[in-house]
């Protein structure tokens, strides 16, 4: 990728990465980049390679990711030369072209370049898009063409990269698109869902005796297997309908079920009633301890019977696989983005279906309920679940670390808390960095931060991002 561009957006370096990695208990996200072999990727500043290095280099892979174009007028003067080994000496391997167009119009044509240059036993193709050349219409737009394009010449898997703070404010809407999203963060651990993680532009690699970008996956989203059986993607099933050198499908490895592992510090797991034993040991869960809800304070990375993560509960003071519960969430957070189509019951049992469902996207006004010992998010029409697995909550809802947030889009300075229009004093324009003293909640949950010149903004994640 283009380093330059990341080292300034990210401003960190491999090691602040590789020391949460180190760390006995670690972060949720970090846990679930669990992937141990190296996903580089590999461009013309890694030289013309020969078939030594790329032998060498299987057995310590993943698969690589191997640019192809930059913009429509520039090949990689290698890429020809990289591909034909990584298919000779069997190493997987996907193609990204690094963008450079300026319309919806012109990222066509730079999509149909790319896939008419590409090598046809790739696995999946990559818009490297984080750099804004775009001069006509929107950077979503242009993004969204490129993706509606690539569908309309092949069903192999379609990736998204860019780097965090990049990817939020220029192609937000357009990412989402996408099969998976691949992000680059050195400093630390992305804070947007991804399938695959940049982590560093210094990772040795002794095959090539150069220092490469390397990567790791989270294996609860997408195994390494998805990564890479050469088919596309028709709902989650794996199939190939591109041309490739044999016109046969591709072998698919079926993935293995995975219990959802992707839980966070301070959520509220329900331990099932059929849970049976705690991690690493032969100590049955007793019944008491079951039906209950915990706060989980640890999470660490595991692979054991479907899962692969392990949590640390509070009041049970004891080690749990995720497979063992589900996380609802806790309090009053005002709103919520979802994650998954949802469908809307007319009873908090959730057992009368109205005949409609909210989106995957939607952002939804919600009041926490209890029902019995699980949760629900009562809603102007009804109720769905509260569970953790299908929304997030809409709300930033501490001050970064950084002490600043950027806006995604054009909002408005208030002189008081309640942001009514009687209040706004000005504009604050998309892309603007500002400095937070503190956040505030109302009583319904939403949030709000305070500037540092004493002004009130959203905290809405629609808005604003850290």
């Amino acid at each position: 990728m283009n380093r330059q561009q990341l080292k300034t957006a990210a401003k960190g370096l491999a090691i602040a990465a590789l020391a949460v990695v180190s760390l006995g208990v670690t972060q949720t996200v970090t846990a679930n980049a669990a992937t141990t072999a190296a996903i580089p990727d590999i461009s013309e500043w890694q030289g013309k390679l020969t078939a030594t290095q790329v032998q060498n280099m299987k057995p310590n892979v993943s698969f690589v990711i191997n640019r192809r174009q930059y913009g429509s007028d520039y090949i990689d003067k290698y890429a020809a030369n990289n591909t034909n080994l990584y298919v000779k000496y069997g190493v997987p391997f996907g193609e990204y072209a690094y963008s450079q167009f300026v319309s919806a119009s012109d990222a066509k044509q730079e999509a149909k370049d790319f896939y008419n240059r590409s090598n046809k036993n790739a696995a999946f193709y990559v818009l490297d898009f984080e750099v804004n050349t775009v001069k006509s219409g929107t950077t979503n737009a242009a993004v969204k063409a490129w993706y509606d394009e690539m569908r309309s010449l092949t069903n192999k898997k379609l990736i998204f990269y860019s780097y965090q703070s990049f990817a939020t404010t220029y192609a937000n809407t357009a990412r989402q698109t996408f099969d998976a999203q691949w992000i680059a963060n050195y400093s630390y651990t992305p804070t947007i869902p991804f399938a695959l993680w940049q982590y560093t532009d210094a990772y040795y690699m002794s095959a090539l005796n150069k220092y490469i970008d390397n990567s790791r996956a989270t294996v609860s989203v997408h195994p390494i297997s998805w990564w890479t059986a050469a088919g596309g993607v028709t709902n989650n099933v794996t199939t190939d309908t591109s041309n490739n050198s044999s016109n046969k499908p591709a072998p698919v490895t079926p993935a293995k079920p995975t219990a959802y592992s992707k839980y966070k510090l301070g959520q509220h797991a329900y331990v099932h009633k059929a849970a049976s034993t705690y991690y690493g040991t032969n100590t049955a869960i007793p019944s008491s301890a079951k039906q209950k809800f915990y706060k989980i304070t640890a999470v660490k990375a595991v692979n054991s019977g479907n899962s692969a993560q392990a949590l640390y509960l509070s009041g049970l003071n004891q080690w749990v696989l995720s497979q063992d519960v589900d996380a609802y969430w806790y309090g009053q957070h005002g709103a919520y983005n979802l994650t998954s189509n949802l469908n809307l019951y007319s009873d908090a049992a959730l057992k009368h279906k109205v005949g409609a469902k909210y989106k995957k996207g939607t952002q939804l006004k919600a009041k926490m309920i209890k029902n019995g010992k699980v949760r629900r998010l009562k809603t102007s029409q009804g109720y769905v679940s509260a569970n953790v697995k299908y929304s997030t909550p809409a709300y930033l809802e501490s001050v970064p670390s950084s002490k600043t947030i950027t806006t995604t889009r054009k909002i408005y300075a208030y002189s008081k808390s309640s942001l009514k229009k009687a209040y706004r004093q000005n504009g604050v324009a998309a892309g603007t960095k500002l400095t937070i003293q503190k956040v505030g909640r109302r009583s319904t949950g939403s949030r709000y931060f305070v500037t540092t010149n004493g002004q009130y903004i959203t905290a809405n994640k629609n808005y604003v991002t850290n």
